[in-house]
């Protein structure tokens, strides 16, 4: 891990480079989507990664199987203990930090849990989710070869891709058909299934398809670019709904919403090919930066890490938020039921996290090697003490600063003084929320739009609680949070385009609620009915039941949306909802006791 290298092939070096980019925008909810409006990333960036394993796989007849296994330990599964080590520990000090050093025990069983996750997903949880992949390849890259090894005599490429592609689409066939406890046992063969065919494509590509593709002129390769994203722009339009290309949940066998199994197998050709033929054309132009290639080599630090700098960013604006100036929107209470919290500012503040995502790694990954270049890193014992060293200076230096910043931090749930709303992540009547899903949280914490002087003070305000399936368990996604001045109408949307999760949320959703948030203390909605509850689907008004306002607290008070007796819609076909209602009963003008 400690080893300086130079790529010398210039196109595969882009090409990991940006789909290690890509990795991170996708996890910031899309800072910056490249051509991700026609190509989703989600829909071809994995299996690119296992496509440029691919081309570099040198695994034939003479390869000596006990050698090449032991590399792969030693390269994917030694690194990956010392990072989720690294992360686990970090995590706990977030932990401490997002509670002021309250932070709850780990359960007894918490060890057998990890076991299982590891075995079964592939990550222990949700700060290093990414790290799946790791298992995934290792698994995919050992069965490849034991294949190849002991069939490399008869071995056909073509015939091998035709059988990987078979055993591809009945994974797609076993994890659409049954539920996810069903599978969740089998998730490291399904994912080999998934992911087989992706090696060999890479094979061939070098063997047979890369010089007549280098070949083309750049007019052919502009032509081809844009007939790929016209082939997607067919597909979407043809599918029932258009981020049915993509597939969102690999790591659990889940996501395949297009209800055609082949589906994956075309966007992840589209995608591979278009990029290919991308960074054909640009790569000389970038081949002498110092930075991709550093960032190409430290990919599985970027995958491994970024999602943990995420959340010593928002330690870092908790501290400021705390202590130096209030960060509108910051939503102290947000950030510690979830690792995928981002501040709701807006959406350009994703830059900074992406940026963060990419370059804290990055910056650690050059602390180690300075480390190793003063320890003589030629021996086995330096090999120990680098990563102990480099982890204790990571967590003194960082997380020293920010918990010493941050141990007057109040335990009541807004001590920060600029939580919105009070109490929308956990109340009694809540589904549980988990941390292993961007999507359980989405962060928005601000209301869509200023306050109009007009309209007074903000009183409350109202949100959307979808609760849906994921993975077995049910999920609660909340809307925007919309501010209520007052008796009167107030109308929610929620698309399937505003963000990723939301296309898991639509297709599996159970059930909505409103609910009614107090924000001021001279407000009183204990007694506020929620009522003229209507709700349509793509402009088609759906019948609803009427229900009863139910008062939580005095901060809380929420109706759920029950669907009319006889009601048939399904909701996994629709790209938008809106949900206009009626507040009324607001008692305004209390005074703090």
């Amino acid at each position: 891990m400690a080893e300086k290298r130079t790529k010398t092939n210039k196109k595969f070096m882009l090409l990991s480079a940006i789909g290690i980019f890509m990795v991170v925008d996708s996890h910031t909810f899309t800072a910056f989507n490249l051509f991700g409006a026609f190509l989703p990333y989600n829909s071809f960036f994995m299996p690119m990664f296992i496509f440029i394993s691919g081309y570099f796989n040198k695994v034939d007849s003479e390869t000596k199987l006990s050698s090449y296994i032991g590399k792969k330990v030693k390269t994917l599964l030694v690194p990956y203990a010392g990072l989720s080590m690294l992360g686990f520990i970090i995590q706990q000090l977030i932990a401490i930090i997002k509670t002021g050093g309250h932070a709850d025990p780990l359960p007894p069983d918490y060890l057998s849990y990890v076991a299982k996750r590891i075995v079964t997903v592939g990550t222990y949880g949700a700060v290093v989710e990414p790290m799946w992949f790791v298992i995934a390849l290792f698994s995919t890259l050992t069965v490849y070869a034991v294949l190849k090894k002991y069939l490399y005599k008869i071995w056909n490429s073509f015939i091998m891709l035709a059988v990987f592609i078979a055993l591809h689409l009945l994974a797609i066939y076993i994890a659409k058909n049954n539920s996810a406890d069903d599978i969740t046992n089998f998730l490291v063969p399904l994912k080999c299934m998934f992911l087989l065919p992706f090696i060999e494509m890479g094979s061939i590509y070098k063997k047979s398809v890369e010089k007549r593709h280098e070949a083309l002129s750049g007019g052919v390769k502009l032509g081809l670019m844009f007939l790929l994203l016209l082939i997607n722009v067919a597909r979407t339009l043809y599918l029932p709904n258009a981020y049915d290309v993509a597939t969102d949940c690999i790591d659990y066998m889940g996501g395949f919403t297009s209800p055609y199994i082949v589906t994956p197998l075309i966007s992840s050709i589209v995608g591979i090919l278009f990029w290919l033929t991308l960074v054909d054309l640009i790569s000389k132009q970038v081949s002498e930066s110092r930075f991709v290639n550093f960032l190409s080599c430290n990919t599985f630090w970027i995958m491994g890490l970024h999602i943990l700098f995420f959340n010593i960013l928002n330690c870092v604006l908790m501290a400021i938020n705390s202590h130096i100036v209030k960060l509108s929107y910051f939503d102290a209470d947000a950030f510690k039921s979830t690792e995928w919290y981002f501040w709701g500012i807006g959406d350009n503040i994703k830059v900074l996290y992406v940026l963060v995502g990419i370059l804290g790694p990055l910056a650690l990954k050059a602390l180690y090697d300075k480390i190793c270049a003063v320890v003589n890193k030629k021996t086995e014992k330096a090999k120990l003490i680098v990563p102990a060293v480099t982890a204790g200076i990571l967590i003194i230096g960082v997380f020293a600063v920010a918990s010493a910043l941050n141990n007057k931090v109040q335990n009541d749930g807004n001590g920060d003084g600029t939580v919105v709303v009070q109490e929308p992540y956990a109340t009694e009547d809540d589904a549980t929320v988990t941390d292993d899903d961007p999507g359980t949280d989405n962060g928005n914490t601000g209301p869509e739009e200023e306050t109009p002087a007009e309209d007074g003070p903000v009183l409350a305000y109202a949100c959307i609680d979808m609760v849906y399936d994921d993975h077995g368990t049910e999920t609660d996604y909340y809307s925007e949070f919309n501010a209520v001045y007052g008796d009167g109408s107030y109308t929610i949307k929620i698309a399937r385009s505003d963000e990723k999760i939301i296309s898991t949320v639509f297709d599996k959703l159970s059930y909505m609620t409103i609910k009614l948030l107090r924000d001021n203390e001279e407000a009183d909605i204990s007694k506020a009915v929620i009522s003229d509850i209507k709700v349509s689907c793509d402009g088609v008004p759906v019948s609803v039941a009427d229900n009863e306002t139910v008062s939580l607290s005095e901060d809380v008070s929420l109706v759920e949306i029950d669907k009319a007796e006889n009601e048939t819609y399904d909701f996994g076909k629709m790209d938008e909802i809106e949900i206009s209602f009626t507040v009324s009963g607001v008692v305004t003008g209390l005074k703090n006791p």
